[in-house]
């Protein structure tokens, strides 16, 4: 492994404290402070929307300033995020919308420098070695960190030392990546256009799956992390919770790789979707905490099965069609249109019809929805995958 890439690992581990403590705990912050639905739902509308627009723009900041830069301008504004985080505290609801906004812009450019900067110094077989190494490290340091700092605000009794570690977090990334050497890219003058690569069939199925696990993600990220606060009462409790299904999903992953017949894991991805349809049903007629944190479990083995199934249609579209390959940050453009659409979409509707979450039957029904999306992925993504001979995971 090279000194760069041990570097990254570094900050990759960093990042799992800036992400934990400027993303998740931000969400419960707001709802202990408004106890209002609209605000959450407002708030996340705006993150999604402004992960939809810099995503879009990232690109071409990447191809003019470097990855690296677009990458630090990225922890910049999470820095900037917990600064406005600890002046204002309460009143942040005052400008719960710009801070929304905010916090997009820095999860869309560290996402698109990012897979730059993986690019840059990982090649071949190297990559997927250090995609391995990089997600055993991460799932290692949120099995230490999240207990640990949840249970540090449970204590004190605030969230303010969050912010502090995330300020901490952001300056030692911000020294650490000055150390990694990274090439600046070469723009594609032969690119195809959107129109044209949304005539090519995969692409169109990319974007409606894309557009489908929008749906499915949204809620989840806006609701599932809120309801589990709720039942607990604790934010410690919630940590502890949080770290089980962690180690939940690192075991249920691995089991799920070991398996090596594409046709095996196909029908393991399809049960999970079952499963999760069945439980959520269950949910709808059982609304307490046993079933729902049942339901979160399923979860953990929708993602560790579906999941990985479903993002190797990224390989599967980039193996098979050289234009695609040729136009894939584009084509990945494309995926983050249609995927921040379905995220949006969905809470709007909740916000337009007075969605709260202390109303069973409302999250009932929303989860109980959530969970067909998945088996309309598998339905869709039936045109690729059986085609594909290669899975693997790409963590966003």
């Amino acid at each position: 492994m090279s000194r760069s890439q041990k570097i990254f690992l570094a900050i990759l581990s960093l990042y799992v404290i800036y992400d934990f403590t400027l993303g998740s705990l931000v969400g419960l912050y707001l709802w202990e402070t408004t106890k209002e639905a609209s605000k959450i739902l407002s708030y996340y509308i705006a993150l999604f929307l402004s992960i939809l627009l810099s995503t879009q723009f990232a690109p071409r900041l990447i191809s003019s300033y470097g990855a690296k830069k677009v990458y630090v301008a990225s922890i910049f504004v999470g820095m900037l995020q917990a600064g406005i985080l600890m002046l204002t505290g309460a009143n942040i609801t005052n400008i719960i919308i710009p801070f929304g906004i905010l916090a997009g812009i820095g999860i869309g450019l560290q996402a698109m420098s990012y897979s730059i900067i993986v690019g840059q110094i990982t090649n071949g077989s190297e990559t997927t070695k250090f995609l391995g190494v990089k997600s055993s490290i991460m799932n290692l340091v949120s099995i230490i960190s999240v207990p640990l700092i949840t249970s540090l605000i449970s204590s004190l009794g605030s969230y303010q030392v969050s912010y502090y570690l995330s300020l901490f977090a952001g300056i030692s990334i911000v020294m650490l990546i000055s150390r990694i050497p990274i090439a600046n890219l070469s723009t594609n003058t032969n690119s195809a256009s959107y129109i044209s690569l949304l005539q090519i069939e995969e692409v169109k199925i990319f974007a409606t799956t894309r557009l489908l696990y929008g749906f499915y993600n949204g809620p989840m990220w806006a609701v599932l992390g809120v309801v589990t606060f709720m039942f607990i009462g604790d934010v410690a409790k919630w940590g502890y919770i949080s770290t089980s299904l962690t180690i939940a999903s690192i075991v249920s992953t691995y089991l799920y790789t070991k398996v090596k017949n594409i046709s095996i894991q196909k029908a393991i991805s399809t049960s999970a979707t079952f499963v999760f349809a069945s439980v959520a049903l269950l949910l709808a007629t059982n609304w307490n905490f046993m079933v729902f944190m049942a339901y979160q479990i399923v979860v953990v083995l929708l993602n560790s099965s579906f999941s990985l199934h479903y993002e190797g249609v990224i390989y599967s579209i980039v193996n098979d069609n050289d234009t695609i390959k040729q136009n894939m940050s584009k084509v990945l453009s494309i995926g983050e249109i249609a995927m921040g659409t379905g995220r949006v979409a969905p809470l709007i509707i909740l916000l337009i019809v007075g969605f709260s979450f202390e109303d069973p039957i409302t999250l009932q029904i929303l989860f109980v929805m959530i969970s067909v999306i998945p088996l309309l992925i598998l339905n869709k993504l039936s045109a690729i995958i059986p085609h594909s001979t290669r899975y693997a995971t790409i963590h966003n």
